[in-house]
């Protein structure tokens, strides 16, 4: 996510290079699962998408995001 302000940013940390949807209150990284079955979810309450079209658009989804993009590779490369 663009951050325009440091509200934005995770823990409201200027430096936190990750936003304030994808951390804890401290600041800290979420799990993937837990992001990637937020996305899902949303997905499929908002846009009535079956369950694997959901699965399909967040990892798309993802994949352009910083936080995420490493981690959906790594999964890919180990089948996991």
């Amino acid at each position: 996510m663009p951050m325009g302000s440091k509200e934005e940013h995770g823990a409201q940390n200027p430096d936190n290079p990750y936003c304030i949807h994808c951390t804890d209150l401290n600041g800290k990284l979420l799990s993937f699962e837990k992001k990637f079955e937020d996305f899902v979810r949303i997905a499929m309450q908002n846009r009535w998408m079956t369950r694997e079209q959901a699965e399909r658009t967040a990892l798309d989804d993802m994949l352009q995001m910083p936080a995420w993009k490493d981690k959906i590779h790594k999964a890919a490369l180990t089948g996991s």
